[in-house]
């Protein structure tokens, strides 16, 4: 065995990460969850022959931790860091890496775009079933599912941050990245946010694994690696020519209800606001360029709280900033706004042109507690948009049990049952009549 000075960084870490292993179960934590879900994939990494990302090799460490204390973390964290970063930067250095990092990139955009509509259905499931047997297993699922969108934009900020290194080292006239390259700076990487509905995790990790990956939605793959044909998601609603995918959006772009009518033409944006906008993406990019997805996750969710009209605005700074697939972070927490407020966010965009996010937005709130959106549905009517109100209690109609539909229409029956009615021929008539049926019993119930 040559002495490890002599080997190549991604050797080095490959000799690291085998020892780390060893001290691991290998049917517990994360690492047991990575054996059974991707054992060729976790194979290649121990052989060098690639090099896992940032998130799975700080879910090792902890399982370390949980094994034997909190100072054989300590201990191995700053190792793992440089021999990871050092790996990552010879890998990238070789005459494919640019290409091979964007295709991955690519690739993990799709699956961070998926992974978080996944998480939305699945959120609207565990409320749809509250109380149920099945409530228990969907929030199974949706903890998965959050795990797999967490980590998912993790992998993203660092294949940013690694292109970024590449395009700083063929500035200065040299062949690779700088050595000192870390997708995961400061003493102790930060996890990322905690999405609703998770189980408690230990720190630094994303979820709990269970003792056995039975049954789990798949995901994010372990090693991030180009997904195969059946693994690759499709891109989320308004993404130009790709459908959207799953039950809840079937049928989504077809008969869609009537846009609303022409608006007035919207004031000149404040300079503050655009420049507050700019400077909101500015921040994002430093923060995704250093790999701090936490950090960026928090500014996003603040971003989102800012008023109606500014929205827009700071969707197309993102854009602007290349920062594209922090647009779709950003509706699906704009979806989880109170119902006047996403009502007047969804009324914003149309205005601004963005009729694509519009209806992402509300097809996403249609998940929510059918009693709020009823209420963000009266919103919609409150501020005239009707067409988007339309298209709110369609998306809930195509999504939601005829019962669950129907007790939508109970917080305001004569102004929503007339509009539940159309929405529901929209997916079909056999759907309109369930929801009719569905309309008369509550009726009876309510006035014996």
């Amino acid at each position: 065995m040559p002495d490890a000075q002599l080997l190549r960084p991604v050797a080095v870490f490959a000799r690291f990460l085998t020892g780390l292993a060893h001290q691991l179960d290998p049917a517990a934590g994360w690492y047991g969850v990575f054996a059974q879900r991707d054992p060729e994939g976790l194979r290649a990494c121990l052989d060098g022959r690639d090099i896992p990302p940032w998130d799975v090799v700080e879910s090792m460490l902890h399982d370390l931790a949980a094994d034997q204390g909190e100072h054989a973390l300590r201990s191995a964290l700053p190792r793992a860091r440089q021999l990871h970063a050092r790996a990552l930067a010879d890998h990238d250095a070789g005459p494919a890496g640019r290409l091979a990092l964007q295709e991955r990139l690519e690739a993990m955009l799709r699956e961070h775009r998926d992974a978080g509509l996944r998480a939305r259905e699945l959120q609207g499931a565990v409320w749809a079933a509250a109380g149920t047997p099945e409530a228990e297993r969907f929030a199974r699922e949706l903890a998965w599912a959050d795990d797999d969108h967490t980590r998912a934009g993790a992998r993203v900020a660092e294949l940013r941050a690694r292109l970024a290194a590449l395009a700083l080292a063929a500035d200065d006239g040299r062949s690779g990245p700088t050595p000192g390259f870390d997708p995961a700076p400061g003493p102790d990487p930060a996890p990322g946010p905690t999405p609703k509905a998770r189980p408690a995790p230990r720190a630094g990790s994303q979820a709990e694994p269970p003792r056995k990956a039975t049954g789990r939605p798949r995901g994010a793959r372990f090693a991030g690696l180009e997904p195969t044909a059946e693994d690759t998601p499709a891109q989320v609603p308004g993404d130009p020519g790709r459908a959207p995918r799953g039950a809840r959006f079937a049928g989504a772009c077809d008969d869609a209800p009537q846009a609303d009518g022409p608006r007035p033409a919207a004031a000149p944006a404040d300079p503050e606001a655009r420049r507050a906008a700019t400077d909101t993406a500015s921040r994002l990019a430093r923060l995704r360029a250093a790999g701090d997805g936490g950090l960026a996750h928090a500014e996003l969710c603040a971003a989102v709280t800012r008023p109606a009209p500014e929205l827009p605005l700071l969707m197309a700074a993102l854009e602007q900033a290349g920062l594209g697939f922090d647009v779709a972070t950003f509706l699906w927490e704009a979806a989880c706004l109170p119902p006047a407020a996403l009502a007047a966010a969804a009324d914003a965009l149309a205005a601004a042109g963005r009729t694509a996010d519009s209806g992402t937005l509300l097809r996403q709130a249609a998940a929510r507690p059918v009693e709020e959106v009823a209420h963000i549905a009266l919103a919609l009517l409150a501020l005239d948009r009707a067409g988007a109100a339309g298209e709110l209690l369609t998306a809930l109609a195509r999504a939601r049990t005829p019962q669950e539909s129907a007790a939508s229409a109970g917080v305001a029956p004569d102004t929503l049952g007339p509009l539940l009615l159309d929405a529901a021929e929209r997916v079909s008539a056999h759907r309109r009549s369930d929801i009719a049926h569905a309309l008369r019993l509550a009726r009876q119930h309510a006035d014996p």
